[in-house]
């Protein structure tokens, strides 16, 4: 059985007037905190899952091509993350406590609702 993916988008989408050197509004080492949690909880519940930060540069389109599991977006990409053509159900817009705090609940709730829906 493959491993289905999870990935953190944590930097903007690209748009007219963003500095390539925008890598999003906090420090990365959140990201890393956030990915480890969250992957630690998959793990403790036995979830099929891998979490991985965006190396895409939020570009919908190669993330739509990798089928995601679920796109987790940072606090404050709501509206700066492009993600028309991607399923909507599939996408977890943290806030900004849950993200500093590496609290995974609103990732894995989703993900349930996703595997019950499913089922």
């Amino acid at each position: 059985m493959t491993r289905k993916t999870i990935y953190v988008v944590h930097s903007p989408s690209p748009t007219l007037g963003r500095s390539p050197l925008q890598r999003g509004y906090f420090p990365y080492a959140l990201t890393e905190k956030f990915i480890k949690s969250l992957q630690r909880e998959l793990d403790r519940l036995e979830i099929n899952s891998r979490v991985i930060a965006d190396d895409t540069e939020s570009d919908i389109e190669v993330l739509i091509t990798r089928d995601p599991a679920l796109l987790v977006c940072a606090p404050g990409l709501r509206y700066q993350f492009y993600h028309q053509g991607f399923n909507k159900q599939k996408i977890v817009w943290l806030g900004v406590m849950e993200y500093c705090s590496a609290d995974p609940r609103s990732a894995l709730k989703r993900l349930t609702e996703l595997a019950s829906a499913d089922s």
